[in-house]
């Protein structure tokens, strides 16, 4: 039993490519005890995977925009499943998927489940198409691991339907007393995107960052949501007003100052966190004192500089991420950041404000990978 999710940036880079593939080859995590490191190269070599993605866009022309795409296909904790096996479904999945770009493959075995990395560049080597996520890609990239899984005699997530009762269940209330209520978790990560997002554009967004599917259309009278657990769940089966349909088009309405909602929508108490918050500025004039940290990570940040071989790179970027609490994104787009900075204008204060700006995206936080651990699956990532 497998889900396959997407992990979306909110900021992508070179920098940020070279991260992320550090991250997913790591060797602590795909290595194993007797055997291979469960790496492979679709169209690409392990090796050299960045260098060809980044080749394949200066080729054809284009490399702005989205440089990569990144999924993971999870595999149920305790699932009777070799990380081989897993490695060859995954391999098999990119194969029918993606069989025109260049996609590296990783899987891990130091999580309580396997799971598997895929990495996609956005641009095909064989004919420079750019590639695009639609609305139902990740249903459809669903449907297809099931049916790999299934070939391979695996389970699959059954279909879920749902009673027509507005108020929990008694099974609905074990589990929230137990604190494992999927849909309870459903609801607290739409206030927590709701938190953060002053348009619509901006909640679908940070829901798909946390694994569910939204699906929001004027023409459909409800929104539906896919959860991370392949469940759907229509607005009018969550617990409160606030989660229709009508009443977050009112609030969307306001938050984004078109009009005054008619009524009251729900989510008035949202509204302080939308506040405009004074933007950290990592070259504001500082003086010299408070530069333990700065020193420390200037110092890594000049040696990486000089060009280093990949091991070293990668030891120096571990030691900055746990200096910083922060991803091997996260740490890259620091470094990005001190690089155009006036490096006599850093000090400790407003270079940990910088760090805690950076944290506000999950994916650059160390701790991603363990925060988002639920239903038996993971978002892997950062």
């Amino acid at each position: 039993m497998a889900t396959v999710n997407y992990i979306p940036y909110k900021k992508q880079s070179a920098f940020t490519l070279r991260g992320v593939i550090g991250y997913v080859c790591q060797k602590s995590k795909t290595l194993l005890p007797d055997g291979p490191r469960l790496i492979t190269g679709q169209n690409c070599c392990t090796e050299t995977a960045i260098s060809e993605f980044l080749s394949t866009k200066a080729q054809y022309q284009k490399t702005g925009d989205v440089q990569f795409y990144h999924y993971t296909q999870s595999f149920k904790v305790g699932e009777n499943i070799s990380p081989q096996t897993a490695h060859e479904i995954a391999c098999e999945f990119a194969r029918k998927n993606y069989p025109d770009y260049e996609v590296l493959i990783a899987t891990h075995t130091d999580a309580p489940h396997i799971h598997s990395h895929l990495i996609i560049n956005s641009v095909s080597f064989e004919n420079g198409r750019k590639l695009h996520q639609a609305p139902d890609t990740i249903r459809r990239l669903r449907l297809s691991s099931d049916e790999i899984c299934q070939a391979h005699g695996f389970e699959i997530l059954p279909t879920y339907t749902f009673g027509r009762s507005k108020t929990p269940s008694r099974a609905q209330r074990r589990a929230q007393a137990r604190g494992n209520s999927w849909k309870d978790k459903l609801q607290q990560t739409i206030d927590d995107a709701m938190a953060k997002s002053k348009t619509r554009e901006d909640f679908i967004f940070n829901m798909e960052r946390q694994g569910y599917f939204v699906k929001w259309s004027d023409t459909r009278k409800t929104i539906t949501y896919t959860c991370p657990n392949g469940k759907p769940c229509r607005d009018d089966r969550l617990f409160g007003e606030r989660y229709s349909k009508t009443n977050m088009e009112l609030e969307f309405d306001y938050r984004e100052q078109k009009k005054e909602p008619e009524r009251a929508t729900g989510w008035e108490w949202q509204r302080d966190a939308l506040k405009p918050k004074p933007a950290p500025v990592v070259d504001a004039p500082a003086p010299r004192q408070g530069r333990k940290l700065t020193d420390e990570i200037l110092h890594h940040a000049k040696y990486l500089e000089q060009g280093v071989s990949e091991d070293d790179e990668l030891e120096a970027i571990t030691e900055l991420a746990a200096l910083t609490a922060l991803s091997f994104a996260g740490v890259y787009l620091l470094l990005d950041a001190i690089a155009n900075a006036d490096h006599e204008q850093i000090n400790d204060q407003n270079l940990n404000d910088f760090i805690d700006e950076l944290k506000q995206e999950p994916e650059n936080c160390i701790d991603y990978e363990d925060a988002q651990e639920q239903f038996g699956f993971t978002m892997t990532m950062m």
